[in-house]
Formats: C-alpha cells, sequence, structure tokens
C-alpha cells in the first residue's frame, strides 16, 4: 500500500525596514526639490543674519526659529521644537527617540505600532520576519509543536489540526512502524514509498521477507508469504513448520 508523500514546507525570512533616525532612499525628484529648498533657505538665512538670536529656518515650517531654546537638530536640518513632532501622536521628538522612513518621522511607540507582530509572543517583530503558514513569527519563535526545535530554516510540515512539526516528530506521531525491525515506515527523500500490511501489522517492503531464510515474497507462483503461528514463512519453510 503506498504511503501518501509527506507534504513539506519552507519558512521564508525577510528583514524588517525599521531605520531609527535615518532618511531612506529618495527619489530623484525629491532630490531636487530638497536641493531647491536647501538654496532658498540658504538665501533666507543671509537675509535674517542680523536678526537677534536668529538661529536658521525651520525645514518644515520654512520660518525663522528665533532662540535656542525654541529650535532643535535633526536628521540634518533645524526645526522649530513644535514643528519636530510625530507624524501620528504630534507629540515633540526632541529628546527621544525617533524613526524616519518614508519621509515621515515616528515616536517610537507610533513606529512599532506599524510593525507586524509575531503570532506566538504577540511581540513586534524587529529585525528578521519569519512568514510560514500565512503567519509571521520571530525566527526564534517558530518552533516545532511537539518538541519545541527551533524551525528556523528547517523543512516543517502540518497535522491535520495545522499543527507545525518538524518532520522527525511527524513521522514519530503518524508514520507506521514495522513489525519486523521495529523502524518506521517512512518517505526518504521525498519519494513514495510503501508498506505491506500482513497479519494485521505493517512491514517494510524490503523486511517482508521469510523469517527463516531471507528470501522475499513476490507475487509469482509459490513465492508468497504464508504465514503460520504469527510468523512469516515462505512455502518451502510453511510446509516444514506445519509437518512438525
Amino acid at each position: 500500500m503506498p504511503i501518501p508523500t509527506l507534504k513539506l514546507f519552507n519558512a521564508t525570512i525577510e528583514d524588517v525596514n525599521l531605520v531609527p533616525a535615518q532618511l531612506t532612499k529618495d527619489t530623484v525628484e525629491q532630490k531636487n526639490q530638497e536641493i531647491d529648498d536647501l538654496t532658498e533657505m540658504m538665501m533666507r538665512c543671509l537675509e535674517n543674519a542680523d536678526v537677534e538670536d536668529f538661529i536658521g529656518l525651520c525645514a518644515k515650517c520654512k520660518e525663522n526659529i528665533i532662540g535656542h531654546e525654541n529650535g532643535c537638530k535633526a536628521l540634518g536640518a533645524l526645526y522649530h521644537v513644535n514643528c519636530f513632532v510625530c507624524q501620528k501622536c504630534r507629540d515633540p521628538l526632541v529628546k527621544k527617540p525617533f524613526y524616519h522612513t518614508d519621509g515621515l518621522t515616528y515616536c517610537e511607540k507610533d513606529y512599532l505600532d506599524t510593525l507586524e507582530k509575531c503570532d506566538v509572543c504577540e511581540e513586534h517583530i524587529k529585525e528578521r520576519i519569519l512568514r510560514a503558514v500565512d503567519k509571521q513569527y520571530h525566527p526564534e519563535c517558530f518552533k516545532c509543536t511537539d518538541c519545541s526545535n527551533c524551525l528556523d530554516g528547517v523543512p516543517f510540515t502540518l497535522d491535520s489540526n495545522n499543527n507545525v512539526l518538524c518532520v522527525q516528530c511527524y513521522n514519530k506521531k503518524f508514520a507506521y512502524t514495522c513489525a519486523a525491525c521495529n523502524n518506521l515506515i517512512v518517505s526518504e527523500d521525498g519519494a513514495e514509498t510503501y508498506r505491506i500490511i500482513a497479519m494485521d501489522k505493517d512491514f517494510h517492503v524490503s523486511c517482508y521477507k521469510c523469517e527463516v531464510c531471507d528470501v522475499k515474497f513476490s507475487n509469482d507462483e509459490g513465492q508468497g508469504c504464508y504465514p503460520h503461528n504469527e510468523r512469516l514463512l515462505c512455502h518451502a519453510h510453511y510446509k516444514e513448520a506445519v509437518a512438525q
């Protein structure tokens, strides 16, 4: 009887685009606009050079920053304290961790909330994402349901309840055991394998042979299996056993 080929899966790994306090790659048009804005700001800075306590122009609102307490420097530019805020919650970001991505700046909490969460520990995934069975995981959280071994980079399979199992645990739970050698009857390298059923027991094809002379059984006339007293015997040894 053929044994269904074990369906193996492989997880995929992605790097999270987590870029604290750094600019992401911009388009050519954005770069050109930045150059134009910078030129304009330089001209305006020259015009306001004599203004008392003038620090520079805010990169966001383009207005004068007067007084050091009202300005801050971030991402290589100057901002009003009240202009350098989280894109989502609008809280000021001065002296706080922040993240800059796709041209937008976020406080740490709001940026992390945009990240995917691990299906196991439910924590944000900040570095590498392991994707498997339509879910996402920290690589170290993706483990075999039975033995808890990490399956990062390891082929795995699913049981009927979609529990994730390593191949070894799956075979221990579901594979048949050969009555002759007591080893599991499993597919090797994904190839189709067969088991022989005789006397309500399971056997490897290679183990299905006479227990006396090791002659393998076949469908040829006189070459079949002749069970006797729970033993697998060829025709010759069957006759000897019956005669005793």
